[in-house]
Order: structure tokens, then sequence, then C-alpha cells
């Protein structure tokens, strides 16, 4: 039977009111036609819309056009189920010759390939079984040196030891606004190139308070020094960055998103990549290059530390996964509690994945728990285990693109929802800038040294 849905529940939901009554009508008829929920023909409708290129407020005219579409798939539907001519137990799947699909962009590190256009494979549906947490492995008890320490900078400085008071003075404030929830998909070239520009504003903004200078368009001739900024780019869409096709693009503000050349052959040393934010100093005598000095040093003079009565600041840093390939026991995770409990540091960043969906055992689909259930059985007792034994520390959890806890599998993404159930447990946007007791930490759960090496320039 086919639940009937209220017109105020359907135009509390599609911010209609009393005169769209024809369109929350048109709407309740869908819903009782093809047995689907309000919530359900919504996403329909923003779908449909956005294919349009119309508003998602909905008319009466565009509804029935969605609702034809809607009859008209079903029909596809029906006639393929009495047309199959295959068994239950068996399906036939046609593949076709599709590019390879490189995911990386997006932080993940794998790439999909498929097979040779009509290619016919008959393939048998997935039984019902039993499916439980596999048993644990002895690989990660059994392993070599636990503990053991391969590396260490500046070794030389004392540690702090254990904190005996109750109440140390952390604070913690983002530097720069968080990632928000926004549509990764429909996006336009256009939206992605305001973004990219307000960001390069935004840094503009920095640069130009923390040195206390005022920016000139570099793109034009002037004979007398200058101070600008700007992001830096090729000359050329392939090939590696060099000293030759530096480019200085300004933002849309500055120099109306103009490219200038960067003569950085007088350089002694110097580091770029393409979408590196600089601000330089230097002059544009002819309109064609733009010719930087050395950049000046940073004043340590002008960065704020809190008084902490001397006290140095002790954090702990991990990223995912937790687990081994060959169970969800999570282990290593259980030994880092540990660790940070003997330690009592004042900070923990956890970066994922949490819960990775290329886990093998997730992958292959031998779990019957949900994703969320597998982060409160496994992650979520463990972080409460570790804020009751230590009650100085706090948490931060960074997301990853790779989380199946998380609704955005890609980069950047906004905070974790839902998991923020003790206030020392911080949920960070991934990226993210941040200050703790005035050390600003800049956070980006993906292999950006990877693929930054790759188009890096340096002498």
């Amino acid at each position: 039977m086919t639940a009937r849905y209220s017109e105020t529940t359907i135009a509390n939901l599609y911010g209609l009111n009393s005169s769209d009554r024809e369109v929350i009508q048109e709407i309740g008829s869908i819903c009782q036609i093809f047995s689907m929920t309000p919530e359900q023909v919504k996403f329909k409708w923003e779908a449909f819309a956005l294919n349009a290129n119309i508003s998602l407020t909905p008319s009466a005219g565009y509804i029935r056009l969605l609702k034809n579409n809607l009859q008209r798939e079903f029909n596809r539907t029906l006639k393929k189920r009495r047309t199959g001519g295959v068994s239950t137990n068996e399906r036939i799947v046609t593949k076709r010759a599709v590019m390879p699909v490189d995911l990386s962009a997006y932080g993940l590190d794998f790439t999909t390939t498929h097979d040779d256009i009509d290619t016919t494979t008959h393939v048998s549906t997935v039984q019902d079984s039993d499916t439980k947490l596999s048993p644990e492995t002895h690989r990660f008890l059994n392993r070599p040196e636990p503990y053991h320490l391969d590396g260490q900078h500046n070794g030389q400085l004392v540690r702090r030891g254990i904190v005996v008071d109750d109440h140390p003075q952390i604070s913690l404030k983002y530097l720069q606004k968080p990632i928000e929830p926004y549509r990764y998909m429909f996006e336009k070239i256009r939206e992605r190139a305001d973004e990219s520009n307000d960001r390069l504003d935004y840094m503009g903004e920095m640069l130009s308070n923390y040195y206390q200078k005022t920016f000139s368009n570099p793109v034009r001739q002037n004979q007398e020094t200058i101070f600008a900024f700007g992001r830096i780019c090729s000359d050329t869409n392939e090939g590696k960055l060099n000293e030759q096709s530096v480019l200085l693009e300004t933002s849309k503000e500055l120099g109306m998103g103009k490219r200038v050349r960067l003569d950085i052959g007088r350089l002694q040393d110097y580091a770029l990549f393409p979408g590196q934010v600089v601000a330089v100093e230097g002059i544009n005598h002819h309109g064609h290059s733009f010719k930087p000095p050395v950049p000046p040093k940073i004043d340590s003079s002008k960065l704020e530390f809190i008084n902490n009565e001397g006290k140095p600041l002790e954090m702990i840093t991990a990223a995912g996964p937790f687990t081994l390939d060959g169970d969800l026991s999570f282990k290593p995770l259980e030994a880092l509690i540990q660790k940070c409990i003997e330690g009592r540091p004042d900070i923990v960043l956890l970066m994922g994945p949490f819960i990775p969906a290329t886990h093998p055992i997730i992958a292959r689909g031998k779990v019957s728990a949900s994703p969320e259930d597998l982060f409160r059985q496994q992650i979520e007792v463990r972080l409460k285990n570790l804020l009751d034994t230590c009650s100085n520390t706090q948490i931060l959890l960074m997301p990853h693109a790779d989380d199946m806890t998380h609704t955005y599998p890609l980069f950047p993404q906004p905070p974790f929802k839902n998991l923020q159930h003790d206030p020392r447990i911080k949920l960070l946007s991934n990226p993210s800038n941040i200050s703790i007791n005035g050390h600003v930490f800049s956070i980006a759960n993906i292999d950006i040294l990877f693929r930054l090496a790759k188009q890096e320039v340096y002498k």
C-alpha cells in the first residue's frame, strides 16, 4: 500500500506556499504512482533541474515533464524485465570500451579501467551469506621491533613530560573558514574559476596584512619597484614546469586575471610549483617580464604566541588506515591509543581514512555491519577511552576521500557530521588552517607532496 503524504509536508520540503497547490498535488501524484517518498522525488527533481539548467524551485509544467521522464524510465525497465531471456540467478553484463578513469585528482590513489567493447559476460548474482567481521590476524601483534623510532627531527629538544595540571591552556581556532558542504556534481567552469579567484584574493589579503605592503599590477609596465602577488602557472599545459616557463597569474581585482612571465634566473634558490600563491617584489621595465629579487626573510618577531608559562605543546599525529588489510580488528589504532595514554599529549590529530572503502574485506562485501556501526564500535569506543583516561587531551578528526562514513568522496571535504559527542573532539575540514597556542598548522589529508614533486621546479 502506497503511503499518502500531506500537502504541508511536501510544501515545507520544497519551500512552497499555498499558491503552489497545483505543484504540490503533482508531486504527491508522483509519490503515489511510483511509490516514492517526497525526499526521493526531490532528488530526482534536482538532478532534472540541473540537467535542464532551470531553477531549482519546481513549477507545474516542469514537474509534469519530470513525471513523463519517470514514466518512460519505468516502461523501459519493465520492458527489459519481460524480454530479458535470462534466468533469475544469472544476468548478462555488456561491457563497453571506456577510457581509464584517473581518480588521483579526487584524493584516490587508484585508476579504474574497463574491458574492450562488446564483451558479454555471464555474472552470477551474489548469494546471501552470514557476513561477519573476519577473524583477527596476528601479523600486527607479531611485528618485529614494535615502537621502533625510524627517524627523529630536532632530537636535542627536551620532551615536555607528563602534565599534572587539571586545566592547561589550549587555544584552538580556525585561521581560515572551514570547508562547507557544497554540490560537487554538475560543477561549472565559471564557478570553479570564481572560487579559485576568491582563494587567491584571500591569500593576497593575508600577505598584504602580514608584510604591510600595498600590491600593484605586475602586468603593467613600470619603472619603480612594486609589490605584487599571484598564482604560479606554466606557459604550456604539457610538460614539467621549468625556469623559462614560469608565469605569474594575477587575480581579477589586481590584474584582471592576466599573466606575466617571471624572470627567476637571477635568484640564488627557489622552489615553485603550479598553483602556488606567492608575493613578489620587482620591476617590469618593458611589460613583458617581471624580475623579482630574493624575497625578504620572515620577521619572527611578528609571530604571536600565547603565554603558557614556558610549557611546550605536545601533539601526536597519525593518518589512516588504522587497521590491516587482513582484518577489521583495528589493532594498530589500539596500539596508538595506548601510546597516547602513556604520553598524555595535549593534542591528538587523527586523519582518515577510518573506515576505508578500498579495504579488501569491505570491498568484497564480507561485512554485515554498516560503516557507521563500524565507526562506533571500533573508533568511537577507543577515542572515548582515551578521553576518559587523559582529561587534558583534545582530539582533532579530519576526513579522507576514501572514508565510507563521509558523504564527500573527493577533495576538499567538509568536517565529519554527527561525530562530536564530546566537547574535546574537534572536527576539521580537509584541508584546514588552524592555530593552536599560536602555532600555525596547515593540514591537508591528501598526498600533496607526490603531486607537487612531479611539477616542482627548484634551484
